[in-house]
């Protein structure tokens, strides 16, 4: 059988029965105070004591399965270990977003050095390959 369970986690890990889930699978605030929000900025997924309520109501061979962004894995799988769970693996998801597509400094620096020659009144300007 098979039970989401959606609320504040801290809230509802404390309803439950000590070693009575088989896994956690959680997506945590990130800490990384998205867009000024203060729900991403609680200090709850750097926190062991989160990490040790999910390790009290899961069952000996249980495991858990948390999401983080990328720049703060770190101290997210931290906190876990901390609580006392054994970081077997790490899966990544690595994406880009928001970032600017890479540039060609070579091409960005003849062009740079045009502009200053036609600036200066060069007007037949050709490189060599």
């Amino acid at each position: 059988m098979f039970k989401i369970v959606n609320g504040n986690m801290l809230e509802e890990l404390d309803k439950m029965e000590e070693n009575s889930v088989g896994s956690i699978v959680t997506d945590p605030p990130y800490e990384i105070n998205f867009m000024g929000k203060d729900w991403d900025n609680a200090g709850v997924a750097f926190s062991a004591e989160t990490w040790k309520k999910c390790l009290r109501v899961l069952k000996p061979g249980g495991y858990l399965l948390s999401f983080a962004a990328a720049r703060t894995q770190h101290r997210i799988a931290c906190a876990i270990e901390d609580a006392g769970f054994e970081i077997r693996d790490t899966i990544m998801w690595l994406y880009g977003s928001g970032m600017p597509k890479s540039m060609n400094i070579g091409k960005k620096v003849l062009k740079d050095i045009e502009e200053q020659l036609r600036e200066q009144g060069v007007t037949d300007i050709q490189w060599k390959e």
